[in-house]
C-alpha cells in the first residue's frame, strides 16, 4: 500500500502535466491571425498612367478594312488586328498611300511615318513589360509570404514531434520507477495518449493567416470577365479579349486563363474564396498564398506572350 499512496499523487500530477502540454499545444498551433502582414502594395505603379485616346481600339475594324481593301493584300488579319489594338491601323494605311507615292520628296514623309508607327509598337511592348513585372512582384510578394507561413508551420511541427518523444520518453522512464500496477497503467495509458495526439496534431495543417491586402488586384477582370478594365492598357486588354489571338481563335486568351485557373487551380471556389482571391484581400493561409501566386503566374505568362504578336507585326513591316 505504501508505493501505490505514494504514486497516487505523483500519478496525478504527471496526467495533469500531459493534459496541459497537450491543450498549450493545441493552442499554440491554431493562432487566429498573425502579426506580421505585408499590406503595403508595392507592386502598385507609382503613378497613374493615361493613355492616349488617338491610339485606342477600335470596336470593330471590319468597316474600315471594307473601305480600304489594300491592307489586306500587304498585312495579314492577325496584323491587321494587332494593329488595330495598338492602335496603329490608320496609320499602317497612312504608310502605303505614301509608299504608293513614287516621287522622292515623299520619302522623307514615309521614313517619318514607319517611325511613327514602331515609336507606337515600342510603347505598347513596355506596356507589356510593365505589366508583366507587376504581376510578377505581386507572385513574389504572395510567395514571400506564404514561406513566411511554411516556415512557421514548419517549425511548429518539429517542435511537436520534439515534445511527441519527449513525453514517450519521460513516461517510459515514470513507468519504470513506479512499481504499483494501477498507477503505472494510468501513466503508461496517459503518455500514449498524449504523444499520440501531439502527433496528431503534428500531421494537421495549422490555420495561421496573415492579412493580405490587394486593393488593385489584376485578377479579378479576367475572373469576372469584363468588357472594359481599368486595370490594364487597352492595348493588352483587348489583346487579351479578343478570340483571334488565342490559339484555337475560339475563345479568347482572358477565356482560357480563367477555365485553367478553374481546372488547376481553383476547382469549384466557395463565395467566401472567390472574395479573397479577386477582391481587395483578407486573411489568407499559406495555401491560399501560394494559389494567388500560380494565378499570376500563369497571368503573367500570357501577357509576356503578346510580344510575340508584336514581332510578327514588326516583321512584316521590315519587308
Amino acid at each position: 500500500m505504501t508505493a501505490l499512496s505514494t504514486s497516487e499523487p505523483i500519478t496525478h500530477r504527471f496526467v495533469a502535466f500531459l493534459s496541459l502540454l497537450i491543450v498549450l499545444s493545441a493552442c499554440g498551433s491554431n493562432r487566429p491571425v498573425l502579426r506580421a502582414s505585408l499590406n503595403d502594395s508595392f507592386c502598385d505603379p507609382a503613378l497613374a498612367y493615361t493613355y492616349d485616346s488617338t491610339y485606342l481600339p477600335q470596336p470593330a475594324i471590319q468597316p474600315f478594312l471594307l473601305a480600304n481593301p489594300s491592307l489586306r493584300q500587304r498585312y495579314s488579319q492577325h496584323d491587321l488586328l494587332l494593329a488595330n489594338a495598338t492602335g496603329t491601323l490608320p496609320l499602317l494605311l497612312e504608310l502605303q498611300q505614301l509608299e504608293a507615292n513614287s516621287q522622292i520628296d515623299t520619302r522623307l514623309e514615309q521614313l517619318s511615318k514607319r517611325q511613327q508607327i514602331l515609336h507606337r509598337l515600342l510603347l505598347a511592348s513596355t506596356e507589356i513589360s510593365s505589366l508583366a513585372a507587376e504581376l510578377d512582384c505581386e507572385g513574389e510578394r504572395a510567395d514571400q509570404l506564404a514561406e513566411y507561413l511554411d516556415q512557421r508551420d514548419n517549425r511548429r511541427v518539429r517542435r511537436l514531434t520534439i515534445l511527441s518523444i519527449v513525453v514517450g520518453a519521460v513516461t517510459t522512464v515514470v513507468s519504470t520507477l513506479i512499481q504499483a500496477d494501477t498507477p503505472d497503467k494510468v501513466i503508461g495509458i496517459g503518455g500514449g495518449v498524449a504523444s499520440a495526439a501531439l502527433g496528431g496534431l503534428a500531421a494537421f495543417s495549422s490555420q495561421q493567416t496573415v492579412s493580405y491586402q490587394h486593393p488593385r488586384n489584376l485578377l479579378t477582370d479576367i475572373w469576372n470577365q469584363r468588357k472594359v478594365s481599368s486595370g490594364y492598357p487597352p492595348f493588352i486588354w483587348y489583346v487579351l479579349n479578343e478570340p483571334a489571338f488565342s490559339n484555337s481563335g475560339q475563345r479568347s486568351i482572358s477565356a482560357n486563363i480563367r477555365q485553367r485557373w478553374l481546372e488547376y487551380v481553383l476547382p469549384q471556389p466557395s463565395p467566401d474564396k472567390e472574395k479573397l482571391f479577386f477582391g481587395t484581400g483578407g486573411a489568407y493561409q499559406a495555401d491560399d498564398l501560394h494559389t494567388r501566386a500560380n494565378m499570376l503566374n500563369q497571368l503573367q505568362s500570357s501577357v509576356r506572350s503578346i510580344d510575340q504578336n508584336l514581332q510578327g507585326l514588326i516583321l512584316t513591316l521590315s519587308k
